[in-house]
């Protein structure tokens, strides 16, 4: 799964790399978790430009009657996403970026679980495949939300965790978005573990664990005994 994320790239510098032309304020964040706001890029139906907004990290799909009585899944697999009735619509037409630097992991390691932050190796952001949905309830609430998608694990991740983000190469971007494709075939083969070679990941403190710290603290390398694979 992927259950926590960074993204401390300036707005501007993400808007030249996501092409999203509208900006809005984004302040650097080094431990995202479930049920908080994520910012996602989207392609609205006949929109021509992407716009970036903020959305809950937890899908809850429009049908749903009672959010407390759903559970509302922070990922979902690229193997079942298109069959899957909680994912299935969103798939079809609601398709969105998820801006990262970084995401961590748990590694078991002498009998226990220690985080390390994986990222790119360039240092650059990168999209996380994601869906999004628009909820609306009988009093007027509205809830936009989001849910990250994940596949099997590339080389670098296999020791760590057996599943991975789906990260998009950017050639793929547009057609992610794209509202009008909503046939499975036209999309699936780009839900795929990403290089590993452009990727590494170094230990990190316990820090992270708690939701409720959010600095740069959590990204500190811890001192390695070894070097990460890739």
């Amino acid at each position: 799964m992927c259950g926590r994320y960074t993204l401390k790239t300036p707005v501007e510098r993400l808007s030249e790399q996501f092409q999203f032309p509208k900006v809005i304020p984004l302040k650097p964040r080094y431990n995202i978790a479930p049920s908080q706001s994520a910012a996602v890029v989207r392609l609205l139906p006949g929109d021509t430009d992407r716009t970036l907004a903020m959305l809950r990290w937890g899908l809850l799909p429009a049908w749903v009657k009672d959010p407390a009585k759903v559970q509302q899944p922070i990922n979902a697999k690229a193997e079942t996403v298109a069959e899957k009735p909680m994912f299935r619509d969103a798939f079809k037409r609601r398709r969105c970026l998820v801006p990262a630097d970084g995401f961590y992991e748990w590694k078991q390691e002498e009998g226990r679980k220690r985080p390390v932050y994986i990222h790119m190796k360039d240092g650059e952001p990168f999209a996380i495949a994601g869906l999004w949905e628009h909820w609306e309830g009988q009093d007027g609430q509205v809830i936009e939300s989001c849910t990250l998608l994940t596949t099997e694990p590339n080389e670098l991740m296999k020791p760590i965790h057996n599943r991975m983000p789906v990260i998009l190469d950017p050639k793929d971007y547009e057609q992610w978005l794209d509202p009008g494709l909503q046939e499975a075939d036209g999309v699936k083969p780009l839900l795929r573990p990403y290089p590993p070679e452009a990727m590494t990941y170094f230990p990190v403190n316990l820090r992270v664990n708690n939701p409720r710290n959010d600095d740069v603290l959590c990204i500190e390398p811890l001192p390695q005994t070894r070097t990460p694979p890739g």
